[in-house]
């Protein structure tokens, strides 16, 4: 997901709206449906305009070009930076909700890690992600070329079902996967993910990326999601 173009960002806004709906199913018959949804999806805007924004804001100089309109600036992409920037904006927008007692936590940690997984899962495989050059049998071969290639669709698809399917099963025995270890789980898995793809150093030989997964794995194992949670591990 390194320099996102045109047609990342639709299939990256359909994979979102599909993932929202999957939320929204979630909920059916619960009577905080429609707060988190709305939160949700007032989220999803923000990490919009600000990725969409970001140009001017890494780049203030913009302003004084003239040889751009507003039409080819709404056209074009936004940064990598502006992107993760807009994610930090969203999730502090979520949990400035739900201190403020307008979002239960519990609720929204119950249905979050499924719709996280379905956005990730169809995000990889509209845009028919592939990765670095592989030796492995399953490797795929793209535009007839002589070598074969990650398939990362594949490995998303198949995190989403063995991970869907652990947390259903962990929700029947009535132990369900906390969300903080889900999101542990899944911010390692997207960072290990990222070295089977083509990216560009950022930070101390890391891209962004795999700056950002790491940092949430991080502040996952520094701070407990909600006080329950920090309850029960007492």
């Amino acid at each position: 997901m390194h320099q996102l173009t045109n047609v990342d960002w639709v299939s990256m806004t359909f994979s979102g709206l599909i993932a929202y709906l999957v939320v929204s199913r979630l909920l059916k018959g619960e009577s905080a449906r429609e707060t988190i949804t709305d939160a949700l999806f007032k989220g999803g805007l923000i990490v919009l305009v600000v990725w969409k924004l970001s140009p001017l804001l890494l780049q203030p100089t913009m302003l004084q070009d003239k040889t751009i309109n507003l039409f080819t600036f709404l056209l074009s992409t936004g940064t990598d930076q502006g992107l993760y920037l807009g994610v930090v904006a969203a999730v502090w927008f979520i949990i400035h909700k739900i201190r403020k007692g307008k979002i239960p936590a519990e609720k929204l940690a119950n249905v979050l890690p499924f719709g996280l997984l379905v956005g990730f899962v169809a995000f990889f495989l509209l845009t028919r992600n592939v990765g670095t050059v592989t030796e492995m049998p399953w490797g795929i071969t793209i535009d007839q070329s002589a070598y074969r290639y990650h398939p990362l669709g594949g490995y998303q698809l198949l995190f989403g079902m063995l991970t869907s399917g652990y947390m259903i099963r962990a929700i029947r025995k009535g132990k369900p996967v906390s969300f903080r270890s889900f999101l542990l789980w899944f911010s390692l898995f997207q960072m290990l993910l990222t070295f089977m793809q083509y990216t560009t150093p950022f930070f101390l030989g890391l891209s962004l990326q795999q700056l950002f997964f790491l940092t949430v794995a991080v502040l996952t194992l520094m701070f407990p999601t909600h006080k329950q949670e920090g309850k029960k591990s007492t």
